[in-house]
């Protein structure tokens, strides 16, 4: 039987739901001016395109069969993707406890995501993929909608010109904007479930993550401003724009599609951190029961989007696992294939 394949567009839709289940648990309390973000993003951007080099290349050699990680290696992958379901799980959870106070309990949020993510994992790539299709046409759909139907009126005078008072703010969403770029050791292991043009995925993402993204910032700058800082939370600000004769508030809409993007991304993350062990049900059970007691752990502690140790893992992750794990497993690969044809 021949392993399951998804397409270059598939899995550039999941690599952008993963990114955009970050854009949606992303809390701000100080926005002050949307142009620094913007320029934040466009150099986060470029530099993630850079990184993703390596990336691509080990993914075009995994496709041909022609790359493995070993498995203590991979094993890292497992913890740092586990980790990162877990934090999205407690980060969703503290969204819900702040807006949807009324409706179901965080902790118990955080159980029913682990569950339906385990249970979509042990589906396999190909049905997340499936699904993701599904999802992206939702967002996108709620999206324009709010766009279509807000409220809110447009000022050119918000969007102000980069200045010296804008550097902290360019400096630290730069660092966020990259600590949050694990698209790149997931195309490393994804590579191998692509058909083929890992390097179209790649950059197919990075044009659709920059396209969605910096509309929403000019957006938030030119229609919310600092009431963007009220509710925290920028595409759920945009929705309290968003009114028409049929739907008087988008919170409900919103909910819905957070809570199942936020499902699917952590069925991915938990696919991928189960691949070395051999029991699909089994790798499924362990790291989705695993990523909900660090979920349940981290959301008791009051985990933040922005705490230092969570930025600092997720950035090395990127840097080691997505472009140093790359790198060196090409360079030791075409050194033994010298090697062996110089015994040949």
């Amino acid at each position: 039987m021949n392993p399951p394949k998804i397409s270059a567009a598939q899995l550039a839709i999941l690599l952008f739901l993963a990114r955009l289940m970050h854009t949606m648990i992303f809390r701000v309390t100080d926005f002050d001016s949307g142009t620094p973000i913007m320029l934040g993003l466009a150099a986060s951007t470029l530099i993630e395109a850079l990184l993703m080099i390596p990336a691509a290349a080990y993914a075009s050699k995994s496709i041909r069969g022609e790359a493995a990680l070993p498995k203590p290696v991979r094993l890292l992958y497992s913890l740092y993707f586990t980790v990162i379901a877990g934090g999205t799980a407690a980060l969703f959870a503290e969204f819900l406890h702040r807006e949807f106070s009324g409706t179901v309990p965080p902790t118990a949020a955080i159980i029913l995501i682990a569950l339906a993510a385990g249970y979509c994992a042990y589906a396999g790539i190909e049905g997340i993929a499936r699904a993701g299709a599904v999802v992206f046409i939702l967002f996108a759909a709620l999206f324009l909608s709010m766009v279509a139907v807000s409220e809110g009126k447009f000022n050119w005078l918000n969007l102000r010109p980069m200045t010296r008072d804008g550097l902290p703010h360019f400096s630290k969403y730069l660092f966020e904007s990259l600590s949050s770029s694990w698209q790149i050791p997931m195309l490393v292991l994804l590579g191998s479930k692509l058909r083929r043009n890992p390097a179209g995925a790649a950059y197919g993402f990075l044009a659709l993550k920059f396209l969605a993204i910096e509309t929403l910032l000019l957006l938030i700058t030119l229609v919310l401003w600092r009431y963007v800082g009220v509710l925290g939370y920028p595409i759920y600000a945009l929705g309290a724009f968003a009114k028409s004769d049929f739907i008087q508030r988008f919170d409900p809409i919103n909910m819905l599609v957070w809570a199942i993007n936020c499902t699917l991304v952590s069925a991915l993350y938990i696919c991928i951190s189960s691949e070395p062990v051999k029991s699909r049900s089994k790798g499924a059970v362990i790291f989705s029961a695993l990523a909900a007691a660090f979920a349940l752990y981290e959301y008791k502690r009051g985990l933040r989007y922005d705490e230092t140790w969570f930025l600092v893992f997720k950035l090395l992750g990127v840097l080691i696992l997505g472009t140093v794990v790359p790198l060196c497993a090409m360079a030791i690969n075409k050194f033994k294939s010298g090697k062996g044809a110089l015994t040949a």
